[in-house]
């Protein structure tokens, strides 16, 4: 009877041994595994960020191309370059490219010409910011981020002395805005306020003129000083006939209206924002790039790449 005792608390300690190496070797081969579909899912990931990259830099070289043979004398919305594309698809994926008008913006930069404020532009900038329903004043604080002496510019103004007692201090820029993103660090300009303004603003190197042919409506409408019902017209018109000149515009603009000051606006652009949107494989990506045209030839100015997105589904490990 002991004998038989002792053979079954072997038998015992031997199934619970075999349970044990089961277990162990089970979650070494999950680890395994698991290690394997990471290791995958990330080579994967690599390759589809080059492809991603080669797509990019091809739609970018095909858009300089295409400006660059653009050799009209005046920019409008019928020619190639403004003419949308559907969709091109590629391999496990497929990319679309779109070219705008940079300068049917207002440059935000131009509140500030020569290191003086630009009273006509404050005033255009002043009739864009009422028609979005934000504080005119508020052009007074970005010519003060915009200068380069430290001296308040009116009663919205804001120098180092306002940035400096926030909670998290700051010092005025006082020199021109690097993008758009960069209002948000001006008093008065929220969030909220920035995406209102975004559609019409832009922020060029240099001060710029504003293409009649390309404008937003409401651009057009700051430029005159004319409520959209009065513009109606000339928005129509430049449809089928571009304004070939400045004379042109002004010649559609109701009777009785000045016209705006020259150096304003122009039927002529030199910068124009191209924006890609690409998804290969698992990764999506929309990239935005300023490219300068002048003397024939396309120049890329810079190019913005967001953080990379890859689409996870439940099941996979990114």
């Amino acid at each position: 009877m002991a004998a038989r005792g002792t053979r079954r608390h072997q038998q015992g300690l031997a199934l619970i041994t075999a349970v044990l190496v089961v277990a162990i070797v089970a979650t070494v081969a999950t680890t395994l595994a698991l290690g394997e579909q990471v290791w995958f899912r990330q080579a994967q990931n690599m390759t589809n960020r080059a492809q991603a990259e080669s797509l990019r830099q091809g739609a970018l070289s095909y858009a300089a191309i295409l400006l660059a043979r653009d050799t009209n004398q005046t920019d409008h919305l019928g020619e190639p370059w403004a003419k949308p594309l559907p969709p091109l698809p590629v391999e496990d994926g497929m990319i679309a490219f779109a070219v705008s008008d940079a300068q049917g913006r207002f440059n935000l930069n131009n509140l500030v010409r020569a290191g003086a404020p630009s009273p006509p532009d404050s005033a255009m900038f002043r009739n864009l910011l009422t028609s979005q329903g934000l504080d005119p004043g508020l052009s007074e604080a970005l010519r003060d981020w915009l200068d380069s002496n430290t001296t308040v510019d009116g009663p919205g103004g804001a120098e180092d002395i306002e940035y400096l007692s926030l909670p998290q201090p700051y010092r005025s820029a006082n020199q021109p805005l690097q993008s758009v993103d960069e209002l948000r660090l001006v008093k008065g300009f929220t969030a909220k306020a920035v995406e209102k303004l975004r559609p019409y603003v832009t922020a060029l190197p240099v001060p710029t003129t504003v293409n009649v042919n390309t404008a937003p409506d409401q651009v057009l409408a700051a430029l005159t000083n004319l409520p959209l019902s009065a513009l109606q017209p000339v928005l129509d018109n430049r449809v089928s006939k571009p304004f070939a000149d400045k004379a042109q515009f002004n010649a559609m603009l109701p009777s009785g209206t000045l016209p705006p000051p020259t150096d304003l606006y122009d039927v002529k652009t030199g910068y124009f924002l191209v924006t890609i949107d690409i998804r290969y494989g698992r990764l999506q990506r929309r990239t935005e790039a300023l490219i300068e045209r002048a003397s024939g030839k396309a120049t890329v100015l810079w190019h913005r790449l967001p953080p990379l997105q890859f689409e996870t589904k439940p099941d996979e490990k990114t």
